[in-house]
């Protein structure tokens, strides 16, 4: 989920692509006319994909020497979308008030819930070139065969051949611009008597190689011997993937059941909503603890439900430090438990440890890619990283996934909307709670207030005064949110103290009109 572009892969901008190693702008391999400034400000906007980039911070970036003002900005943007042809606004998005936003989500990853999906590279053609046609064949028809397979999801042959075997090294990069998690990588030699291929799979999201084998068909009917051939590749594929699968599936056990049975019992109580249901869920986790030692999995919910209890945001430093040594306890117990690197990524992005919690969660997906709470949590993070739109695409992928979702879905799906500036749909997300918390009811009252609605925003902080008197809709949005970007904290401080003004001024019976 990283938004920088890795290495020197060309990235994909509609129907152009962006190369910043040989600083061109490319369309059908052709260079696409731009300004200096006009590149300038794509380049920046490239770097820093998903996240919405201030109008000020732009000019500073583009013109850093220069006084200009927002129309030499306009301008570069409007020659920008003309040469990506992006009329529709969907590549380099307009964030209301706010500044710009590069946007590579027209063409999302493919889903494929719970299956593992594969994609076939071009195999490396070791012989004469003019053998390239019966390499790219022999390819294709390991692509046919595998795709007769239920267990595994074949990406389509265009796809897969976009890359060569042996042409990069970063081959997580590859798997997420193909949205796979396997590659199968080939290299082939023709011969008078046959061909000799070797093949190996790879997992995308490390790179590693999971398995490797040489065939070599003789003869010259090798047309005839090409099915034999992917056959016997795909029946070794695929036994390779059930059984990563079997083990990925199965971690280790507790050695107490009880401890086992302590643990899910604290989980139900842990998703409920009763006033005392965190406490009692961490007392059964302690106790599962207790039962058996080096259960990673009840170290980890403890160190939730200390999280929880303490007010995620609020926690203290000295308590979120014991929740996160806890958490990295669990996850050295159980390195192979994605839950326990979740876990781990929760507390570590309240303590602003953002690549940290990134690389966890990074790593509890490598584990599970289609547990939805976590690409939900990755959402989450992506959003405090002021990356919304990529936030939005992780979230609603997760709800796709799991429709019969907790309804802190909707929470982390508003908190992303309000960031991207769509203040309507954040409203109609955070009114799907069935808690009206404090913070929550402050961040409604942002939401009413930035769509010019007062009354409403007078209204709701008025209901936070009655139910939480010591509390500080301002503190919080200062102070209590874990945004990385102050532009962040201060978009967000904006609507809050609009809502706040509202309130004043209907203590002495006067709102103030509202101002686009």
């Amino acid at each position: 989920m990283s938004q920088e572009n890795p290495g020197n892969v060309p990235l994909a901008l509609g129907s152009c692509e962006l190369d910043l190693a040989r600083g061109l702008l490319l369309r059908d391999g052709k260079p696409v006319a731009l300004r200096s400034k006009a590149f300038d400000l794509l380049t920046y906007l490239s770097k820093n994909v998903g996240r919405v980039a201030t109008k000020s911070e732009l000019m500073s970036a583009v013109w850093p020497d220069v006084f200009v003002t927002e129309d030499s900005l306009t301008q570069a943007v409007r020659e920008l979308r003309k040469a990506l042809q992006d009329e529709s606004q969907t590549i380099i998005r307009t964030v209301a008030k706010r500044g710009y936003v590069l946007s590579c989500l027209e063409a999302p990853k493919q889903e494929h819930l719970g299956q593992p999906s594969v994609a076939v590279l071009r195999f490396t053609n070791e012989g004469a070139p003019e053998d390239t046609p019966l390499v790219d064949g022999f390819a294709e028809d390991i692509v046919n065969a595998l795709a007769r397979f239920g267990t595994v999801v074949v990406l389509a042959r265009n796809s897969g051949f976009a890359f060569v075997s042996d042409a990069a090294s970063n081959w997580r990069a590859v798997g997420d611009s193909l949205g796979a998690t396997y590659l199968v990588r080939g290299r082939a030699t023709t011969r008078a008597d046959g061909m000799r291929v070797t093949i190996s799979l790879t997992a995308a999201s490390t790179g590693g190689v999971l398995w490797s084998d040489t065939f070599s068909a003789s003869g010259g009917q090798i047309f005839d011997m090409q099915e034999e051939i992917a056959r016997r590749v795909v029946n070794r594929l695929v036994a390779r993937l059930d059984d990563a699968g079997v083990k990925q599936a199965s971690p280790k056990p507790p050695d107490s059941l009880a401890a086992y049975e302590l643990l899910l019992r604290g989980l139900a109580r842990l998703r409920g909503y009763g006033h005392d249901d965190n406490q009692a869920a961490r007392g059964l986790f302690q106790a599962a603890a207790e039962k058996d030692p080096t259960y990673a999995l009840a170290h980890s919910y403890i160190a939730l439900a200390d999280l929880i209890i303490g007010g995620y945001a609020e926690a203290s430093p000295a308590l979120l430090g014991s929740v996160i040594d806890r958490a990295e306890c669990a996850v050295t117990l159980a390195p192979e438990e994605p839950r326990c690197h979740r876990v781990l990524a929760q507390a570590l992005i309240y303590a602003r440890r953002f690549d940290a919690a990134e690389h966890h969660l990074q790593r509890a997906l490598d584990l599970n890619p289609y547990d939805a709470d976590t690409i939900v949590q990755m959402g989450f993070l992506l959003t405090m990283r002021g990356r919304p739109l990529e936030a939005l695409a992780a979230v609603d992928s997760a709800i796709r996934i799991n429709p019969i979702h907790p309804d802190w879905y909707h929470y982390d799906r508003s908190i992303a909307l309000y960031s991207s500036g769509d203040y309507k749909a954040a409203l109609l997300s955070m009114s799907k709670l069935p808690l009206k918390t404090p913070w929550r009811l402050t961040r409604l009252a942002a939401c009413h207030a930035q769509l010019g609605d007062l009354k409403e925003a007078q209204n709701i902080i008025a209901e936070v005064k009655r139910i939480a008197p010591d509390y500080s809709p301002l503190e919080f949005a200062q102070t209590r949110i874990a945004f990385e970007h102050a532009s962040d904290i201060e978009h967000f401080t904006a609507g809050v103290a609009k809502a706040l003004a509202a309130y004043e001024a209907g203590l002495v019976g006067t709102l103030p009109r509202h101002r686009e």
